[in-house]
């Protein structure tokens, strides 16, 4: 649902075909602005969201999850562009910007809405070159510091069942798998509002659950599962023993944190 200009196209499925990737622990320079399709009731739509040349690492929480989802498409799209010839770029700088348009469905006020994309990107640096960057600069990034930090928290639990709340691509899941796991874990739930997001990380967990088997099938004694959902939604009471949130309770609103809070067990909720 939307086009991709500046010389490139997106393909292959949803995936990226090669060149930059555009993933948790890289960096881009973009710009956007996403609108509420109209509703029906004759209306403009509402503007959710603008944004003008923000710098961010990717997998912080920082962007609307549809629109991180969406630029973990756009790797070989943004290695394809063709450089403008004049003062047609985005920034009139000579700079090679991808431009794309796109149609999403997004939650707002907890229903599912359809919304128009309008998006610039400028510039991106890849996840690897990244944390290279940062090695060069004296040590791991910060979000790679947290990262191993709530792996080993996860250990020390010792917790049969886990939800991670907001887990966009798999990233913090698939450190831990990498990691060599938490042997008492049996259970894993990855839960994200953004189905996008939500299917990349079901594709880099269970591979790298093939690669904790020496490359075989996943092994059976750990149940994996995909839970599509905002917040406001979730279903805590099947249960988990730990539930983790990195760098999401900054982007709830507090009825939702609420809702959150009575959901958790024991000395978990909120006074």
């Amino acid at each position: 649902g939307g086009g991709v200009g500046g010389g490139g196209g997106v393909g292959g499925g949803g995936g990226v075909g090669g060149g930059v990737a555009l993933e948790a622990g890289g960096s881009v320079e973009v710009s956007y602005t996403l609108q509420l399709e109209p509703d029906g009731s004759g209306g403009v739509g509402a503007t959710l969201e603008v944004q003008r040349r923000l710098c961010v690492l990717l997998g912080g929480g920082l962007l609307h999850p549809e629109v991180e989802g969406l630029l973990a498409d756009l790797g070989a799209a943004w290695a394809a562009r063709a450089a403008p010839a004049g003062p047609e770029s985005a920034a009139g700088s000579g700079e090679a910007a991808l431009h794309v348009e796109a149609a999403l469905r997004v939650v707002y006020r907890g229903k599912r809405r359809r919304c128009r994309l309008w998006l610039q990107l400028h510039s991106a640096t890849a996840a690897e070159e990244f944390e290279c960057v940062a090695a060069r600069d004296g040590g791991p990034s910060l979000g790679a510091l947290r990262i191993n930090y709530v792996c080993e928290l996860l250990r020390q639990l010792r917790p049969a069942s886990w939800c991670d709340v907001g887990c966009g691509e798999g990233r913090l899941i698939c450190s831990l798998l990498r990691g060599g796991g938490a042997p008492s874990l049996r259970r894993v739930v990855a839960n994200d509002v953004s189905a996008r997001a939500l299917r990349r990380c079901g594709e880099k967990v269970r591979a790298a659950l093939a690669a904790r088997a020496g490359g075989g099938a996943p092994s059976a004694e750990l149940e994996f599962e995909l839970l599509c959902s905002p917040v406001s939604e979730l279903r805590l009471a099947a249960g988990c023993d730990v539930l983790t949130l990195v760098e999401v309770v900054e982007h709830l609103d507090p009825p939702e944190l609420q809702r959150l809070g009575a959901g958790r067990p024991g000395p978990g909720r909120p006074p």
